[in-house]
């Protein structure tokens, strides 16, 4: 018969177990108070279960929204606070900005800044102030209550002879046809535009991922070169073979499939664009539709220059074309291509960067486009230098 075991052998080991669930639940009564007490986790609790003190979080997104001004490279004394009884949102932040400040940089630095810890710009909108002065007002605080209207005002130099801000819009291409990977570029923080091309399988997604991420979106027309098909630009591609309704067709596809563009750029196309009458249909769809032209290194025969300026299609060239080897890691030349990029541009006062997308471009790109790294000049949209068409 088997020895039962006694009672007083059992409680050493009741005990050590109640005292094991005890340290547990201590533990986890601790873990969740240091949660709740952390900004960032009040923020995240009232962002998704709407749990918290208004007034409390309020003070929260200030603190973090000036922290953002603050490392954008706003001086603290441009920031003023009001607080407007019955407006929506109460609170009111006037920011001024000096002359050689980007607007565009700004929003999307204090836009990622502020997502990290759990705050959001909710809307902004471009405009003029009462006196004539640009202004950029932003909605800010959590997805569904904005707690804060922050107006980034900025003010033209008073010297006499004030030489013009350099611009510069960057648009990357090449990056694949994986929608998973292209939105991997889509999220970095930092300011520039994507060409994107279609007729994949995965265009649509892509385009209205890049729209999401608020990304400026670039049409990459495939179009026949030579030697094609052993060069193939991919699926979709016009060739010089097609009739003129047939090429419009196409691009009329395309074009409501990514919309809305800020221009057509070709990819590939040596034959294509030295094909007047191919060209004649895809610039009489771009008039039509009110889109510009990018002609990315032209043949030299290419006959789009000309006979976008006969049809009324703005036309345009990037200024520079950053193409290194996919696989490359060296960003240090990214760094010489950059700085012959910035010294150009004040050259010039304006500069289109057309650069190839690759993992070396994905982790360099925040750095080099940081407020406070461009050497005075400032980032704008493609859009801000290839003017679309007047409708007629």
């Amino acid at each position: 018969m088997p020895r039962r075991r006694s009672p007083s052998a059992a409680t050493p080991l009741a005990v050590l177990g109640w005292l094991a669930a005890s340290a547990l639940v201590l533990f986890l009564i601790g873990q969740t108070y240091r949660f709740t007490r952390s900004e960032s986790s009040q923020l995240l609790l009232a962002r998704h279960l709407g749990v918290g003190n208004p007034a409390h979080i309020t003070r929260v997104v200030g603190r973090r929204l000036r922290e953002a001004l603050i490392k954008a490279g706003v001086e603290p004394d441009s920031i003023s606070e009001r607080v407007v009884e019955g407006r929506d949102p109460p609170v009111v932040w006037r920011v001024g900005l000096g002359p050689q400040a980007s607007r565009l940089q700004l929003n999307y630095f204090v836009t990622r800044s502020l997502e990290k810890n759990g705050a959001a710009v909710v809307s902004g909108r471009e405009g003029w102030s009462e006196r004539g002065v640009r202004s950029l007002t932003l909605q800010v605080g959590l997805p569904r209550r904005a707690t804060h209207e922050v107006q980034l005002v900025q003010f033209p130099g008073d010297r006499p002879g004030l030489v013009e801000i350099p611009r510069i819009a960057v648009v990357l291409f090449g990056l694949g046809d994986q929608p998973a990977a292209a939105d991997s570029f889509f999220r970095v923080a930092a300011p520039f535009g994507v060409a994107l091309a279609p007729g994949l399988k995965s265009s649509r997604e892509i385009f209205r991922a890049a729209h999401q991420r608020g990304r400026e979106v670039v049409l990459h027309l495939p179009l026949e070169p030579i030697n094609y098909p052993g060069l193939d630009p991919g699926p979709g591609t016009l060739l010089v073979t097609m009739k003129p309704a047939q090429a419009a067709a196409h691009l009329r596809r395309y074009l409501d499939d990514a919309a809305p563009v800020a221009a057509v750029a070709n990819h590939m196309g040596s034959l294509a664009t030295q094909d007047m009458t191919l060209m004649r249909a895809v610039f009489h769809e771009l008039r039509r539709s009110h889109v510009p032209f990018l002609h990315v290194s032209p043949a030299a025969g290419a006959v789009c220059k000309a006979l976008a300026g006969d049809m009324g299609v703005p036309y345009a060239e990037p200024d520079m074309v950053v193409d290194l080897e996919p696989l490359s890691t060296d960003q240090r030349a990214l760094d010489r291509r950059w700085k012959e990029a910035l010294e150009r541009a004040h050259d010039r006062g304006h500069l289109v960067v057309w650069l190839r997308a690759t993992r070396a471009t994905r982790e360099w790109l925040p750095r080099a486009l940081a407020p406070g790294r461009l050497k005075g000049a400032s980032i704008v949209p493609l859009a801000a230098l290839v003017r679309s068409p007047d409708p007629t």
